[in-house]
This record gives structure tokens, sequence and C-alpha cells, in this order.
């Protein structure tokens, strides 16, 4: 009853529709229960009586009837269907937007097709609820009360003759509803394991042919859909149990009152035109018993369809702004780490980081694979909240930050690059969309990116494919470079951005960098030395901890990890080179 007190939310902004669409709907079934009366009057006053002069009035009225019920249905089906088309669509663009709220760690957790799956079929079933299992369920029940209160008046004893199976229906109903309700929750959820499996295996499609495994992820595909097909069959199972005994127990309605209804006649109890027009009203009773699986099908579906939603709906993010967020009046840039801490699942991650970066500077983070380089610049941004200490920006904790002023004043080139499917010009543009072509131009040539852009056909109008295929590695992190750049931020954070491109092409992006990042604080990861050996700070990471700092010459110096990187990276460079001739 929760679910569908908040469907019914759902709805209000829509009220009068609905109201006026019931108002039409109540006109469609009451012309239903006024027919029987007339079928009476032309039994009882033109055959039996032989007043063949109210034929014509009867016909007309009948007729009149049949018109007010199509016209009533009609309008009713396309106020329905509208309200649900609005209903489905202020879900999905409020599911849309709380997404875009959702942290990282949101993300980290839930898949993206089982996301999906949510927003299309688990929809697909609320709007159905509203289209056409609300007029369904109402449509029934005052189909069956008016024919109960109609056949009373004409005959109370062949009510009471139908009313006897009403209980048995009921009970069976029920014991339908508790079975068939688990058995769709599971095959909602076995929907957005499919819809995963498919989403993810269609976007590593190159990665499966590249290792020959079709036929794996066919055979894992085949799985989870047979999977599938055995929950759907188990629901069908179920409903086949209960269905013929639903529609055994509503067809005897029928044959029992004809039964009763022909001894009440023969009796005298009972005439003729009251049994034809009993009759009319035996299928408003009897249809709705047997239409109490079908409509308790429907609305189990959309019940357990909206619970998912609604799962997405209360899951709140736990990174919000604070009623008494600020900003400061101009953005420098001077970022504060003072004992940082971070976990993430319970595993600590960073551990007490102390560091400062003024406006200008230049810092640069290096460290093993999973020493928490990537999560430590997140931080700035608040994509992730942590557990101890301060990170400060500008003198005002990133906590009492408005979040997308924050945001927006810091320039993210990610470690896997990602761009939408869309022109490359419109790719630079994302984070500044009202940016001139000629900002755009300049930002694509100080990312390196002018070059292999002019050589394309269509130049900026380019369309990349999803994820930026069509492009090479190199070729993806200078439009993500030249997209971060052109958004003009006070810090710029670049997390292993240069990894695809070549040495060259790597110091012609520094040169041009150069300009760019005068009075702008800068952030490097990376894993070359010629990339952050101009830094004014280079960080050490191991194990979550700042093990070392200084600049390149300290850290020579001091003959430890970073030392022991560039002996390395030296010797793996003199290796490529072979022996010189």
């Amino acid at each position: 009853m929760e679910i569908l007190k908040r469907i019914a939310g759902l709805c209000a902004r829509y009220k009068r529709q609905i109201f006026t669409a019931l108002l039409l709907q109540t006109l469609v079934i009451l012309s239903r229960l006024i027919l029987p009366i007339f079928t009476k009057s032309v039994v009882n006053d033109v055959i039996t009586d032989g007043h063949v002069e109210l034929l014509a009035q009867l016909c007309a009225a009948i007729l009149g009837l049949v018109l007010v019920r199509a016209g009533a249905n009609y309008c009713r089906s396309l106020l329905f269907e509208r309200v649900s088309q609005n209903v489905s669509y202020d879900l999905r663009v409020g599911l849309y937007n709380h997404l875009q709220e959702m942290p990282y760690e949101f993300y980290d957790k839930n898949r993206i097709g089982e996301i999906m799956s949510r927003m299309t079929g688990d929809l697909e079933g609320v709007r159905n609820l509203i289209a056409g299992g609300i007029v369904t369920a109402y449509e029934q029940l005052l189909s069956f009360v008016g024919a109960l209160i109609f056949m009373s008046f004409m005959c109370w004893q062949m009510t009471l003759l139908l009313l006897i199976f009403a209980p048995l229906i009921a009970v069976s109903a029920w014991k339908f509803r508790k079975r068939i309700r688990p058995i769709f929750r599971s095959i909602r959820e076995q929907d957005a394991v499919l819809n995963t499996r498919a989403q993810e295996n269609l976007a590593g499609m190159r990665v499966v042919k590249a290792f020959a495994r079709e036929d794996y992820e066919s055979e894992l595909f085949s799985k989870e859909n047979n999977e599938g097909l055995r929950r759907n069959l188990e629901a069908t199972w179920t409903w086949s149990k209960y269905y013929p005994l639903i529609e055994l127990l509503s067809g005897m309605c029928t044959p029992v009152a004809l039964i009763g209804g022909a001894i009440l006649a023969s009796q005298g109890l009972m005439d003729v035109g009251t049994f034809v027009g009993v009759t009319g009203y035996i299928w408003m009773i009897t249809n709705p018993m047997n239409m109490l699986s079908n409509i308790i099908n429907m609305v189990t579906n959309a019940v357990t369809s909206a619970e998912k939603l609604f799962y997405y709906i209360d899951f709140g993010s736990n990174i919000k702004e604070p009623e008494d967020a600020r900003s400061p009046e101009e953005f420098h840039g001077h970022v504060e780490f003072d004992h940082v801490t971070f976990t993430y699942g319970g595993e600590p991650v960073l551990k007490d980081i102390s560091f400062e970066a003024k406006p200008g500077q230049t810092i640069a983070v290096m460290g093993a694979t999973g020493a928490g380089k990537s999560t430590l610049v997140t931080l700035m941004g608040r994509f992730y909240d942590i557990q101890s200490g301060s990170l400060r920006i500008d003198g005002i904790d990133v906590k009492k930050h408005r979040l997308k002023a924050l945001r927006r004043e810091i320039g993210y080139v990610p470690q896997e690059t990602f761009l939408f499917s869309d022109t490359l010009e419109d790719n630079i543009r994302f984070g500044r969309p009202d940016a001139s072509f000629e900002q755009v131009q300049r930002a694509a040539r100080v990312a390196q990116a002018e070059e292999f852009i002019e050589a394309m056909p269509q130049k900026y109008e380019t369309v990349v494919g999803e994820r930026g295929m069509g492009l090479s590695g190199g070729q993806k992190q200078r439009v993500a470079i030249a997209r971060a750049v052109l958004t003009d931020p006070a810090i710029l954070v670049m997390d292993d951005s240069t990894s695809a491109v070549d040495m060259e092409t790597e110091y012609e992006i520094q040169q041009q960098l150069g300009e760019v990042l005068k009075g702008r604080t800068t952030f490097i990861i990376a894993h070359r030395i010629s990339s952050v050996k101009n830094a004014d700070c280079i960080l050490v990471l191991e194990n979550g901890a700042i093990a070392e700092r200084g600049t390149h010459k300290e850290l020579l110096e001091k003959k430890g990890i970073y030392w022991q990187m560039v002996q390395d990276q030296t010797a793996s460079f003199a290796d490529a080179l072979g022996p010189v001739a």
C-alpha cells in the first residue's frame, strides 16, 4: 500500500485529468448498468404487453447509451494515456536528475546496466499501471458493486445466489498475490542482471574479439537468459494454477444464476423480462471476478517495478551542500591538506596526508599503482568525503563550499578519457558551452590536438564514436586536455593525462601548457619522470601515506623511492636504445 500511495503521489499534479477520466469511465459503466433495464422493458412492455409504439423510443435510448459509452471511452483512454506518459516523463526526468547528484561511491557500487533497466523496464511497468491498471481496477470494482445494487432491486434472491462464490474467489486471489509478488521481484532483478550482462559485453566487444571470447560471452549471456526464462515460466506456472480456479468459480456463476432464475420464473416469483434483465448483470458480476487475477498480476508487477525505482530515488547522496555553503570572492587555487585520512569500504586509502599547494604552484604526485594518487585529487572536488582531518581550498573547508562552484574551478583530465558521441568541438566545449570557436581552437592548440583535428575531413565537426571510438588513445587524451584547459580553472588536475602520447608530443604539450599554467595551481599525476621533474613539489605516496616530498633535485639527493624510480626509468630507456654503434 505504501508503494501504491507513492505512485498516487506522482499522479497528484494531474488529479484534474484523472478525475475527469474517472468521471467519464463512470458514465461508461452507468450506461452498461442501465442497459438491462431497457432490455427488461422491451421484453415486458413491448413483447409481452404488446406496446409496440415504445419500441422506437427504447431502441433510441439504447443507441444513445451506446454512443455515450463510445464517446466517453474514447476521451477517457486519451486522458489516461496522456497522464501516464506525463507521469512517466516526470519520473524519468526526476530519476535522471537525482542520479546526477549521486556521488562517485554510488556508481562504484551500482552497475550501469542495472540502472538502465530501472529507467526503462521498471518505469514502463509503472506507466502501464497508470495507463491501464487504474482504469481496469476502477471499472471492474464499479461494475461489480453497481451490478449488485441494480440486480438487488430487480431480484435480491439472484444477487445472494451469485455472492456465494465471491468469498471463494477472494481467498484464491489473496493466495495468488502472496505467491506471485516475490516471483515478480526476482524477475525484475534478473532483468537487471541480463541487461547489465548485455551492456558490459557490447561496451567491451573489442576486448571480447581481441581474446576470441565470443563463445564464452555467449555462454554467459545464455546462462543468464535461461535463468530469466526459468523465473518467467515460474510466474506463468503460478498464474496457471490460480487463474483456472478463479475462472472456474466465476464461470459457475452463470449456470447457477440461470438455473436459479429459471426456478424463480417457473414458480412465478420472477417475470420473463426481469429474468432477461438480470442475465445482463450476470456478466458484470462474473467478469470482475474473472479479471481479479489479471488485475493482481498487473498491480503486483507495477509495485515490484516501483520498489526498485523508489530505491534509487530514496538513495540520497551522502555528499550534500550545507545550508551555509559559501564560495570565496575569487578563486586563487590555494589548497591545504591538513592531516587528511580517507577510508573506502572500511579499508584505509589515504593516511594522515598534510601538504600545501600555493596559488600557481605545480604539485606532482607519484607512487605505485594503488598508492592513492587518483583518490587524493578527487577529494578536492569533494567527490568523496574524508573521514578525518581538513581539506581547505582558498581557506574554506570543501565541506562548506558550494559544490558546483567548487567543481567548476577544478579542471580535471581523468586517467580514463571519456568522450561523448558528439562533435570534437562540442566535446572540447563541454565544460564551457558558451566558449567561442576561437577559444575552442586555442585550447586544442595548447593540447596539441589541432593538427590531427584539422587533418580530419569534417575537422571540428567530426563526430566521434561512443566513448571516443575512432580516435587513438593519445588523440582522446589531447581532446580531454583541451576540454579542461578551455574551462580556465583555478586548479588543473592532470591524472596521468599524457600516458598515451609519445614523449615528443608530451614535450610539446608541456611547452604549450607552460603559459596556460602560469598563476594556476596544477596537480600532475604521472609515472614519467619527464612529466614531474619541473614541479614545485613532488609527493611520493606509498601505501596511502606521503613517503617522500621535495623538488626533483632534493629527492634525487635523498636517494630514496623517487631516486630508484629515476634509476629504473633511465635503465629502461637505455635498454630500449640498445648498444650505440
